[in-house]
């Protein structure tokens, strides 16, 4: 039987592990929102996949379209926060 104090800890640690991760995303997310021109507050979503791909959501598939055109502006905005996605891969959010 574990001691409640290791649960305590087990359980913060993961939550730590958890609220890095988002941290880490939403950082990927609000910094292309800011500085993509023009589309940058269309994009809803933006995180790093386990295959290192960067999965970019937008409001709909005329935006998605559009903002694909971005995706040399989108690598170098990645690179400066030190990311390197093997791939981009657009969609759509309901």
């Amino acid at each position: 039987m574990k001691h409640i104090s290791d649960i305590i800890k087990n359980g913060l640690s993961n939550l730590g592990k958890m609220t890095q991760s988002v941290e880490e995303k939403t950082a990927l997310l609000k910094h292309l929102q800011k500085n993509l021109p023009n589309f940058g507050s269309s994009i809803k979503s933006a995180y790093i996949n386990k295959n290192n791909v960067l999965i970019i959501g937008s409001e709909n598939a005329e935006i998605s379209s559009r903002i694909r055109f971005e995706e040399i502006q989108i690598r170098k905005l990645c690179k400066d926060i030190e990311i390197n996605p093997k791939k981009i891969k657009f969609i759509v959010e309901p």
